[in-house]
């Protein structure tokens, strides 16, 4: 973790700016002091002295990361369907959030879990979306791409990406496409004490109580 010579609340800054950017989200002022829970006037005055240390910038009101407030922080970068939230999912995204300062969660596509799993999700994407966003670890849910992995790594840059224990994906393959991009970033396969536990046994278990859905 990146955080030496911040303070708490300008550590929490920078990331609710990246984040918000992620979520597409302004970073004005105003939305940045309701984020954080400060006055308004404290906002305002810490981003003044965080654009002369050169870690932000402002255009017309909304404030952005430069590459030195990038810097100062580490993300991890993670994904799956997630169509039932249960302790499996937990333990994971907390695992991974662990690894970083900043942990964003990319949401599969509808199109992308019928094409892996065979089967369309019991939740759609949007609500799925939500699902995950309401988790007090995860600082940014967004929509995966429809296509390669990487069209979404290269919106987040992450420090680190954090594979599920049973996610197909093949390590040394995605390090040399990450290599070929100028990306530097660490691979790390996530464990479970939970194995057993999966959305799609879940649902297997309980189809009659799915039909009334």
């Amino acid at each position: 973790m990146k955080m030496q010579g911040l303070s708490t609340t300008s550590k929490q800054l920078l990331i609710k700016i990246y984040s918000n950017s992620l979520l597409r989200v302004k970073n004005n002022v105003e939305i940045l002091s309701q984020n954080l829970h400060l006055t308004e006037d404290y906002v305002r005055e810490l981003c003044s002295s965080m654009k002369k240390d050169g870690l932000i910038s402002e255009s017309n009101g909304d404030f952005r990361l430069t590459d030195m407030g990038r810097s100062k922080f580490e993300v991890v970068f993670t994904g799956g369907v997630f169509d039932i939230i249960h302790p499996g999912h937990v333990f994971t995204l907390s695992s991974a959030k662990r690894l970083g300062d900043v942990l964003v969660v990319v949401v599969a596509r509808d199109k992308t879990a019928l094409r892996n799993k065979g089967h369309k999700p019991l939740n759609d994407e949007t609500q799925r979306l939500e699902l995950v966003q309401a988790l007090k670890f995860v600082d940014a849910s967004i929509l995966g791409s429809e296509g390669d992995i990487f069209e979404t790594v290269m919106k987040v840059i992450p420090d680190i990406i954090a594979l599920g224990y049973d996610q197909k994906y093949d390590e040394s393959e995605l390090k040399r496409e990450a290599k070929r991009r100028g990306l530097s970033l660490k691979f790390i396969r996530l464990g479970t004490k939970m194995p057993d536990i999966k959305s799609s046994k879940i649902i297997e278990g309980n189809k009659d109580i799915m039909k009334d859905f």
